[in-house]
């Protein structure tokens, strides 16, 4: 591995585990098995890891829905399969909740983050957009947009809800609020 994936691979796992405030550079070369001097070949600070840390999460989440959207029949099944994948990766971290809305919440007050931030939240709706497209080719653009709005803040209120609760009633009814957004706006 290159050392510059070595130090991204470090970093994005320290910040998966710790957050990006707690995690220190020297943290990073640590894990990493890096030197100072290779980390500043790559990377200017570690907000230019934490910048490259919001695109890599953005698209993780395309991945996995473009996936999920591959097994799925219909837009119903396509969510229901959706949650239950995330549902399925939740049991696998300590840091509960949507990785982009943890990492964006603890960098909110950094100025320098906000037009990643919000390039990261476009990439994922836009990746929605195609999902929904992909079942409902027909559905007006305005009512596309406004349903991966729906679909995302859903699944965003839901699973911070769920991380504080850890009450599974919270993903079911997130789940069928999302279905029931759906069938609402294609219905229109």
């Amino acid at each position: 591995m290159k050392p510059k994936d070595k130090i991204l691979e470090s970093s994005f796992a320290l910040f998966r585990e710790k957050g990006f405030q707690a995690t220190g550079i020297a943290e990073i070369l640590e894990k990493a098995g890096a030197y100072k001097k290779t980390l500043y070949d790559h990377f200017r600070s570690k907000d230019d890891i934490g910048f490259e840390y919001l695109n890599y999460l953005s698209e993780q989440q395309r991945v996995v829905m473009l996936k999920v959207l591959g097994k799925a029949n219909d837009l119903s099944d396509f969510i229901d399969k959706w949650v239950n994948f995330i549902v399925r990766n939740q049991r696998n971290t300590s840091r509960k909740d949507c990785p982009i809305a943890l990492f964006s919440g603890e960098i909110s007050h950094l100025n320098q983050f906000d037009s990643y931030r919000n390039r990261a939240i476009q990439h994922v709706l836009e990746t929605v957009e195609i999902c929904i497209l992909k079942f409902e080719p027909s559905l007006r653009p305005d009512l596309v947009k406004s349903l991966s709005y729906e679909l995302y803040m859903s699944y965003l209120g839901g699973l911070r809800l769920y991380a504080l609760t850890k009450d599974r009633k919270v993903i079911e009814r997130m789940k069928s609020q999302m279905i029931h957004s759906a069938q609402r706006l294609i219905k229109v």
